[in-house]
């Protein structure tokens, strides 16, 4: 597992992550997407914003297929501590402070073809607001709607992601995993 900056300091502030690994057989032109994607970035932040009614934000951008959510991430930047990570991405997101409540999971997933393999590894963050509108900050991330689900519908969330075909089957089967994840660590303790 890759550890970032600030790695330790969350664990100590937030609690100790479960470690998951995933592994995706993937299709050439994904492993192309995911030569781009790690030679400027190798992790992610993956924000379970949970609202004052108990629902998780989900959120859809332009560019994707139609009826398509999920849970909102971004990647962190060189030397960006992990939980003010978390922080930045929220704002950029949403236009909201959040509270961080715990560190659920470090993922790392794990992209195979042929005889090629990349690492890349996502920080499953619980994280609160008060409630307000989301807006995001950053219109450049092609945000153009908010859903809010129970933790039962983040398994139908979960299930959309995975049943994507074509083009976006790879990044659906690997964005769905933290929301399922989620679902495993929430639903089964209450917290």
């Amino acid at each position: 597992m890759l550890a970032v900056r600030g790695y330790a300091e969350a664990v100590a502030l937030y609690g100790e992550p479960v470690e998951r690994v995933e592994r995706y057989q993937v299709s050439p032109e994904s492993m192309n997407h995911w030569r781009q994607v790690t030679s400027t970035r190798k992790a992610e932040v993956v924000l379970a914003l949970r609202r004052p009614d108990e629902t998780f934000a989900v959120q859809t951008k332009s560019f994707y297929p139609a009826g398509v959510y999920r849970l909102m991430t971004g990647g962190i930047k060189g030397g960006e501590n992990l939980a003010d990570a978390v922080r930045r991405e929220a704002w950029e997101e949403t236009s909201q402070q959040v509270s961080i409540e715990r560190f659920l999971a470090t993922i790392e997933s794990r992209f195979e073809c042929d005889s090629e393999v990349i690492s890349f590894t996502s920080y499953l963050f619980l994280v609160s607001t008060g409630g307000s509108e989301l807006v995001p900050a950053d219109e450049s991330e092609g945000i153009t709607d908010y859903q809010f689900v129970t933790l039962g519908e983040l398994v139908a969330v979960a299930d959309g992601l995975s049943s994507l075909e074509h083009d976006w089957m790879d990044w659906g089967r690997f964005r769905a995993a933290p929301h399922r994840l989620l679902v495993e660590l929430i639903g089964g303790n209450g917290t």
